[in-house]
């Protein structure tokens, strides 16, 4: 009894560990140690994998789970990168920066608010293998992207302001949204046994790149993921428009 009461808490902890990383995230940025918040941003998001695939394979998902995990991301990826990109960049803008920042803020809570919801448009997207809107997670991303660039030495985030807080508020949207963007929750990926080593070898080439091109990586996942949600559009409508295409002539 003891050691399946241990198992069915391991994905309430992995949680509540990216919670801590959340919170540690906005400590960080007060400092402004940037750069330490934004990992410990990108920790807690592996975290919220991780909580994910636990909670499945141990076969352990429970109403308690999935609301701490809501509050979990709502910290994590709604106030912490709200806070780092206004102590990072907006600030400077004053009152502007923080509507900005709010505005996210809010549009992230309202994002998670739907998505707990569970209506029906959105169980019919993700079965076809789509989000509808940006999810919180990815708008966390998005947001951090022009803070990230300034680690690179591209400041035109840092030099331009006034184009964050617009940038950061269209993001907040986006997760609000009804646009459909990629999901891979719903994706059953098979391996050929005769790929089988190359899939590892490239998995640990990504990892290796994370690890030593850290802020590269970010950026490069980034920018595809920004090209990736107007070519989901457009897949997502061509489907749609073939779908009811189809059902009219049977």
């Amino acid at each position: 009894m003891s050691e399946r009461s241990i198992k069915n808490f391991i994905p309430n902890l992995i949680t509540l560990t990216g919670l801590c990383f959340g919170l540690s995230s906005i400590r960080f940025a007060v400092l402004e140690d940037f750069k330490a918040a934004v990992v410990c941003i990108l920790i807690a998001a592996i975290c919220d994998v991780l909580d994910g695939l636990f909670s499945r394979l141990l076969k352990t998902q429970s109403d308690l789970g999935a609301e701490l995990d809501s509050l979990a991301d709502f910290l994590s990826f709604g106030v912490a990168p709200g806070i780092l990109v206004y102590f990072g960049i907006l600030e400077e803008l004053a009152i502007w920066g923080y509507l900005a920042v709010t505005a996210f803020i809010v549009f992230a809570c309202l994002r998670l608010a739907i998505f707990n919801l569970n209506l029906p448009p959105t169980e019919d997207a993700q079965k076809q293998g789509y989000f509808l809107g940006v999810p919180t997670p990815s708008g966390a991303g998005l947001i951090l992207l022009p803070l990230i660039h300034s680690f690179l030495g591209f400041n035109w985030g840092i030099e331009n302001p006034e184009v964050v807080a617009i940038y950061t508020s269209l993001v907040g949207l986006l997760m609000v949204s009804k646009i459909p963007t990629f999901s891979f929750k719903e994706l059953n990926i098979t391996v050929n046994r005769k790929f089988f080593l190359r899939f590892f070898v490239g998995f640990v080439v990504l990892v290796l790149l994370m690890i030593n091109f850290l802020w590269q990586f970010l950026s490069v996942v980034g920018i595809l993921y920004i090209i990736g949600i107007p070519v989901a559009y457009f897949i997502f409508r061509k489907n749609r428009l073939k779908k009811s295409s189809d059902n009219l002539t049977n």
